[in-house]
């Protein structure tokens, strides 16, 4: 599974198209996407020839409540392909835990395709849910994602904000030291040699890391006392922090 970033499924689509074509057929489904002729179905669903091999559907509007039926209808009997969400704020609704809708539509489409994908938009809580639960499609996303998150996180959260522009670096170095699994914050904190930090103030930053997913937890939600290191992306805690610089700096 990739997050697309500032990707569009139509970029996408191209990338796809582009390599050598497997002997099977690929089916790229779009949810949220825009239909272009009047050949739909009465459901709002079309699907059209894109290239060698590929087939696109395009789902024209997908709730929490019909995504199991639209995937059911796009794909039919067929199983495996790439699966694009163009636009995933659907998922993102007020009365559903954002991280627990999410986790459903993976375990469904992962069920049904070979690879998911989803294009990030621009909405802070759906940046964060993903990125802890996607893999970054390659550097650029990486990038942005960082920087979104942190800009976001200086908006809504300054004294968080704060903390990581802070401590960022030691609690990285926290991070590449302690060798444990699943510790908390004092033993990260006991790991690093002469800290400058607290216990408190080393795990305002690690909280921040986890809220910008570049680092996991042990147990249900980001407020669990154990970090799960089997979750940490020193790539994307880089990124995090030349963002973080970036910031400071203007």
């Amino acid at each position: 599974m990739g997050i697309l970033s500032d990707y569009s499924v139509q970029e996408w689509q191209r990338r796809i198209d582009s390599t050598p074509s497997p002997a099977d057929d690929r089916h790229f489904l779009k949810l949220g996407g825009k239909l272009r002729s009047a050949t739909a179905t009465a459901g709002g669903i079309q699907t059209r020839p894109m290239g060698p091999n590929l087939d696109v559907t395009v789902v024209e509007e997908a709730t929490t409540d019909d995504l199991e039926d639209a995937l059911d209808t796009a794909l039919g009997d067929a199983d495996g392909g790439v699966l694009a969400v163009e636009d995933p704020s659907f998922l993102f609704t007020q009365e559903t835990d954002a991280g627990e809708r999410l986790d459903e539509f993976i375990e469904l489409a992962t069920e049904r395709c070979d690879t998911v994908h989803a294009r990030v938009p621009n909405e802070p809580r759906a940046i964060t849910t993903l990125a802890r639960r996607f893999e970054f499609a390659d550097d650029r996303c990486r990038r942005w994602i960082a920087e979104t998150g942190v800009t976001q996180l200086r908006e809504d959260d300054p004294t968080n904000f704060g903390y990581l522009r802070s401590n960022w670096r030691e609690a990285r170095r926290g991070l590449e030291t302690v060798d444990m699994a699943y510790p908390q914050s004092k033993q990260i904190h006991e790991a690093i040699p002469d800290p400058e930090t607290t216990p408190r103030t080393l795990g305002a930053a690690l909280q921040a890391f986890v809220e910008l997913g570049a680092l996991g937890v042990w147990g249900d939600t980001v407020a669990a006392n154990r970090y799960d290191m089997t979750g940490y992306d020193p790539e994307m805690i880089s990124a995090i922090g030349r963002a973080v610089e970036q910031l400071h700096d203007e």
